[in-house]
């Protein structure tokens, strides 16, 4: 979020996640015209605030777990977070001049000239600075994960793609170890390593900045069985970003190179906002206007935005694969902000404007392509439209489970449930469920209670499939069994792998949504309705967190059946549409 040490400082002062968000939230928090309304939370409420509470519970962990782990000397400023923001800066200061081997909770001395404050999570000594004195790392602990598996074949002669960790007891870069066939997530989270590149140039700003770029994440990742430092280099290019000079396009640069761009930009829009007086045709011309992201939401300002937005605006509407901020902007300068507008232009005239701008993006035609056929498939009111002609097949058997499972905010799952038909007889649901917080152990033996039961129905009858919707399950189970590399979950991802079958898959092949092919949607499309009014994954782990923590035994109770009976109705969903697409 955009910060300011005082309401009228003298400079302004953008904190780490300014860069990393939405810029028209540097605007509003500039402009002296705009003010937050009273009644808008500050944090979002319902199930993007149970994870907040989520990731917070997570990182309190882990800051934890430094204190007794860390080798060497550890500083916890934890403590003064009530204090005045002079002693926490004077503290940090004094914790790395020492030459502290661990400072958690520091709060960086404000860079003037460079228009930044920061409290980084946590701090690792590394190599000195070029000067000679103490310098350190930043580090930054997420409530997600940050490491992929490589999906790049090696040549020959080339070194594997790996990453480099470290763990709590010994931080340090040095310490590091590597895992070979993986590597960060720089696509899905680069705002992570912006971020972390913002507190780099405060601590270069300072003069405690380690001679090499290097920062961490601690995430959610399961490949180990603590939390681990993944360190990045924030100086090696890694992120593909639009380049008018390239000839493709677009180029990799680096975090800190990213950084620098977007941070640059928001001071210019912050001095812009500071500007205005509310006196149209005097004041500067905003820089920024809003455009629908991620983050609007869970946004204290989207009260103030979404007024500004025409009704059929394309990123308000077009919300399933959804173009991004650089792609809206390049249509709203060609003319195009409405789906009709989107709906009616001449393609192939827009796109050889439109593509040099948007290199950045693979893909990028297929995706306007879409985009104007979901804008099209809206105006004239169509949800789904059918790709194939002809009967759907799907495989049969004698016994045919439809299986689904649900997972708290933390990522543990508490649920596997499982809907069981034989021939022509009636369904019947089966439930393994535990409603309380799950550590490895726990839901492992949770796992190995339902796969012991699913093993013995295969096991005993003539012929048995089982369904579910989308990779997700398929994927859990594959990382519950390399996780604990136990026999029976063993087999149950290999079985898993070869046998389940993904409704999702079949649908993708048959038909198109303008809102997608989720569950909800597709089943609800073909006549199906869940007894909750507001079915959805995110509501569930909320639902879960109630039936774990609420005070009221009878509140408890009554989330546990909501969760209960929403699996209960996904598997029938899924059950219902299976019967739908075969009578297509």
């Amino acid at each position: 979020m955009t910060t300011s040490t005082e309401p009228s400082a003298r400079t302004l002062l953008l904190g780490a996640y300014a860069a990393r968000s939405c810029p028209v939230k540097t605007h509003n928090s500039y402009d002296p015209t705009i003010t937050l309304d009273a009644a808008a939370e500050l944090r979002p409420s319902g199930p993007w605030s149970d994870l907040l509470d989520s990731a917070a519970r997570f990182k309190a962990v882990v800051l934890d777990a430094f204190t007794t782990a860390g080798r060497g000397r550890v500083v916890d400023l934890r403590l003064l977070a009530e204090e005045s923001r002079s002693l926490q800066t004077e503290s940090c200061v004094r914790a790395m001049t020492s030459g502290a081997d661990v400072i958690i909770g520091g709060c960086l001395p404000a860079d003037l000239d460079g228009h930044r404050v920061g409290l980084p999570d946590v701090l690792i000594r590394g190599e000195d600075t070029l000067a000679g004195g103490p310098g350190y790392h930043p580090v930054e602990v997420k409530g997600h994960k940050i490491v992929e598996r490589s999906r790049r074949p090696v040549t020959e002669g080339e070194a594997p793609l790996s990453i480099a960790f470290s763990t709590l007891a010994s931080p340090t870069p040095r310490d590091a170890d590597r895992l070979e066939g993986f590597g960060l997530r720089f696509g899905s989270r680069e705002a992570d390593f912006v971020q972390l590149a913002h507190y780099y140039r405060m601590l270069a700003a300072a003069g405690f900045a380690a001679e090499r770029a290097l920062a961490a994440v601690i995430g959610t990742d399961g490949l180990w069985s603590h939390p681990v430092l993944v360190w990045a280099d924030l100086d090696t290019p890694a992120v593909r970003t639009f380049s008018r000079s390239d000839p493709d396009g677009w180029r990799l640069r680096s975090p800190l190179e990213r950084y620098d761009y977007e941070h640059a930009f928001r001071v210019d829009i912050a001095r812009v906002a500071a500007q205005q007086s509310g006196h149209p045709g005097l004041d500067p011309e905003p820089l920024v206007e809003p455009i629908v992201n991620a983050e609007c939401p869970r946004c204290p300002w989207w009260s103030h935005c979404r007024p500004q937005l025409h009704p059929d605006d394309v990123s308000l509407r077009i919300d399933k694969g959804a173009l991004d901020l650089r792609e809206i902007a390049s249509l709203r300068r060609h003319g195009i902000t409405t789906i009709t507008d989107l709906a009616r232009a001449d393609l192939d005239a827009l796109l050889l404007a439109y593509l040099p701008e948007v290199s950045h993006r693979g893909g990028a035609e297929v995706r306007l392509r879409t985009a104007v056929r979901r804008a099209t498939m809206l105006i004239d009111g169509v949800a789904f439209s059918r790709e194939t002609q002809g009967p759907i097949t799907l495989a049969g058997a004698e016994v045919e489970i439809d299986f689904d499972i649900e997972s708290s905010a933390d990522g543990r799952i508490y649920l596997w449930g499982f809907l069981v038909r034989t021939g022509s007889g009636s369904p019947t649901y089966q439930e393994f469920s535990r409603f309380d917080d799950l550590d490895d152990r726990a839901e492992a033996a949770l796992a190995h209670d339902a796969f012991t039961w699913l093993r013995s129905v295969i096991d005993t009858s003539p012929s048995v499939v089982v369904y579910h919707y989308s990779g997700y399950e398929v994927a859990r189970i594959r990382e519950l069994a390399q996780r604990e590399d136990e026999e029976l979950l063993d087999w149950a991802a290999a079985y898993a792998e070869e046998h389940f079958v993904d409704l999702l898959e079949t649908v993708k092949t048959h038909y198109f949504g303008v809102a997608g092919l989720g569950l909800k949607l597709i089943a609800t499309h073909a006549g199906f309705h869940w007894r909750d009014d507001d079915p959805g994954g995110l509501n569930s782990q909320r639902w879960f967190a109630e039936a774990v923590h609420a005070d009221d035994p009878e509140a408890r109770a009554q989330a546990r059946t909501r969760v209960l009976e929403y699996n209960e109705d996904d598997v029938i969903a899924t059950s219902h549409l299976r019967a739908w697409l075969r009578a297509q």
